[in-house]
């Protein structure tokens, strides 16, 4: 059995198809669904997520959003989404290094955007994840 998965970003619909379980983070923690889930309104997590579609998974980084589950139809309405084949880890690597950076001489730099630094860090995180998943 099986359930329609809609991924949409600031940039449109990303993903539009029918899969067969979904497995994601939100703000209260890791969720998997399956077809006829409950009806679920809730806050994603910087985190990767995968989904199963005739029994291959297909792995990708979440930025951030909401997740709407109604009537075996499964939104994520994502800040940003990646897939794993699009990442460029040693990138991702050096993004990491810079925000724990900054964000480790926060008591020193007054100019210091706290919240994008932390936002820059779980976002290179989820990119690094997301890549090391199998």
């Amino acid at each position: 059995m099986s359930f329609k998965l809609v991924i949409i970003s600031p940039k449109g619909v990303y993903l539009d198809k029918e899969v067969d379980s979904l497995s994601v983070k939100l703000t209260s923690g890791y969720r998997t669904i399956l077809s006829h889930h409950a009806d679920l309104i809730g806050a994603l997590a910087y985190a990767p997520m995968h989904y199963v579609e005739n029994g291959k998974t297909h792995f990708y980084a979440i930025h951030g959003g909401a997740i709407s589950i109604k009537d075996n139809k499964v939104n994520l309405i994502v800040n940003a989404v990646e897939a794993k084949h699009d990442i460029d880890i040693n990138r991702a690597k050096q993004a990491k290094d810079r925000a724990e950076k900054r964000l480790s001489n926060k008591n020193y730099d007054i100019n210091l955007d706290v919240k994008r630094a932390e936002a820059a860090l779980a976002r290179a995180i989820a990119r690094i994840k997301t890549y090391e998943e199998n």
